[in-house]
């Protein structure tokens, strides 16, 4: 009844217990092995996510396209700017014309108008500066055509050649000025003081035109020529002295002989 007992009571439980902890590590593994695969698919979605990321730097390439595109084009809107000047046009005829008036001027030596009409270029027209340099340059021309290469003489001989053309041009003072000047530096002169004898005749003070004349005769006979030719020395010749003179022979001159100036 033992031996019985005793089989009876270990097939009993054995079978369960084996068929039972069969079932559990079944039932354990599995339910593993679905977590850790339930688990997995969690990895991919999250890795999408930061894939998805990565792609925004790209984008930012596109923006910095078209701020290069724009700074390119900007010298290609600069020249439309250079042709802005359609008011100057509007005078551009004008000032080119009043600027061809004074060429026209300077060409014929009409220096005193060109230069006039060249600065009423500059001062009518302040907006057409390529005309104010050339008419500037013009003008200079034109003043120093107006001012005489010389003003003052400074030798007896310009100065007797200037009180000559100060005569020829009415103005008696200034020859007679310049006259002087030169007998002061050379009282032996003796162009100097035919044409101060000249000078004083046509001012009318016949006894200084006398004395002079008179001293020009002794120091160049050659000068009684001029004396009874010079149609300003008529009162001069009705004298008794520069008629005794006149008719008298030549003498020897006191000093060398000197070019006698011509009046024109």
């Amino acid at each position: 009844m033992a031996k019985t007992r005793r089989n009876a009571a270990r097939p009993a439980p054995a079978k369960p217990a084996k068929s039972s902890g069969l079932s559990k590590k079944a039932q354990a593994r599995p339910a593993v092995k679905k977590t850790a695969r339930a688990a997995k698919p969690a990895r991919p979605t999250a890795r999408p996510a930061a894939k998805s990321m990565k792609p925004a730097k790209p984008a930012k390439a596109p923006s910095r396209v078209p701020v290069k595109a724009a700074k390119a084009v900007k010298p290609v809107g600069k020249p439309a700017k250079a042709p802005a000047p359609p008011p100057q046009r509007s005078t551009y005829a004008d000032a080119v014309s009043l600027y061809e008036r004074g060429m026209q001027a300077l060409q014929a030596k009409r220096y005193r108008e060109a230069a006039e009409t060249l600065k009423a270029v500059i001062a009518r027209f302040p907006e057409e500066k390529e005309l104010h340099e050339r008419a500037q340059l013009y003008i200079r021309v034109c003043e120093r055509q107006l001012t005489p290469l010389d003003a003052t003489p400074k030798t007896p001989e310009e100065q007797v050649y200037a009180a000559t053309l100060a005569i020829n041009a009415g103005q008696v003072d200034r020859a007679i000025a310049l006259l002087t000047a030169a007998l002061q530096r050379d009282s032996n002169n003796d162009p100097a003081e035919y044409m101060l004898g000249v000078a004083y005749s046509l001012r009318g003070d016949l006894g200084a035109a006398l004395s002079h004349i008179t001293r020009a005769l002794e120091l160049n006979p050659d000068n009684r020529e001029l004396v009874r030719k010079e149609p300003d020395l008529e009162a001069v010749r009705q004298t008794e002295a520069i008629r005794a003179i006149l008719a008298a022979p030549p003498e020897t001159p006191k000093k060398e002989k000197r070019p006698s100036p011509r009046r024109r």
